[in-house]
């Protein structure tokens, strides 16, 4: 991945199979029992039952203070207009959340492993965090330590980040704003339609392919990852990633060869230089993209909310209105 992607952020995107030796991320193990006082709270207290990866659990209706350790969540929330009361290290790099989370207690080290401690002393009545399903077993004394300070609401991530929208829905019912999350996605979906109406005709004759890497390997990202996900909303066709079922596929340079006969190659990067380590390639440049000057940049892969798939969507109406 880029030498910009955070630590942090390496795991969810890439997968536990290719970090099975890594931190203990912020998910869960176990189920947590809807009859446990510390996730029902008293019997005056109005709560709901939501659905997580392990099963129901009782939460409060109307939480007051909500911790997000995970920054899918963190977001998710962000975009609710709800302020955490502690967030994890990791925060995508769009203007809007650092001036929203700006302040908020960081509860977790630097690679993404909560600190009991400091969730702790940020009071939450709702904890929100997610985790790949192979990692639970591994989680559980994490998972018992945060549930003893409050219901733990734990959310499914998958390779990629392809389970963004799923994320932010389980986030929304977790805090019982999903008719608020319904009218981002309806705006979402509304931005994307009409880039798709817009640009009909490059649409109709360009591929797409979405990458990001360095001088010495490449990742090449199918319609389930994230970002994939976002562009086939607005009517994308992939190229080279068409069949391709996992999020991503890992290359060598060599290997840009499998790029050349797609329309349009964005890349993962913020400024001009961090896509030369790609574009640099002397196999890079031999394809039509390439050629025909049809290679974009963004800095929105991965979103984790609809604020950033929006900025991605923007990205991507730019560059069909520039494709050759």
């Amino acid at each position: 991945m880029p030498s910009r992607t955070p630590n942090r952020r390496l795991p969810r995107l890439l997968g536990a199979a290719a970090l099975a030796a890594s931190l203990v991320l912020t998910g869960c193990s176990a189920q947590k029992s809807v009859a446990d006082p510390a996730a029902s709270g008293s019997a005056s207290t109005p709560s709901t039952v939501v659905k997580t990866l392990y099963g129901d659990v009782t939460v409060p209706a109307h939480p007051k203070r909500v911790a997000a350790l995970d920054f899918p969540e963190a977001t998710a929330l962000a975009d609710l207009g709800i302020k955490p009361v502690a967030i994890g290290s990791y925060t995508p790099d769009l203007d809007y959340y650092t001036s929203f989370l700006k302040g908020v207690p960081i509860a977790t080290d630097d690679s993404g492993v909560p600190i009991v401690e400091k969730v702790a002393a940020a009071k939450p009545d709702l904890i929100i965090l997610d985790s790949f399903t192979d990692q639970l077993a591994k989680n559980r004394p994490i998972y018992e330590k945060l549930s003893a300070i409050a219901p733990t609401v734990v959310l499914k991530w998958t390779e990629a980040a392809g389970s963004w929208q799923e994320d932010a829905a389980g986030t929304a019912r977790a805090v019982g704003k999903t008719a608020q999350l319904d009218k981002l996605k309806a705006q979402f979906e509304a931005r994307a339609a009409s880039i798709k109406k817009k640009y009909a005709d490059v649409l109709a004759t360009k591929t797409i392919d979405l990458i990001s890497g360095d001088e010495s390997t490449w990742f090449l990202y199918g319609p389930t990852s994230s970002h994939g996900r976002v562009l086939a909303e607005a009517g994308a066709r992939f190229g080279a990633a068409a069949d391709q079922k996992d999020g991503f596929v890992q290359y060598s340079p060599e290997r840009y060869d499998l790029l050349k006969d797609t329309g349009i190659v964005i890349v993962d990067a913020a400024t001009d230089a961090e896509a030369a380590k790609v574009t640099g390639s002397p196999v890079f440049g031999t394809i039509s993209a390439a050629r025909d000057h049809d290679v974009f940049r963004t800095p929105y892969f991965f979103p984790s909310s609809y604020r950033i798939a929006n900025a991605l969507l923007d990205d991507f109406a730019n560059a069909l209105k520039n494709a050759q």
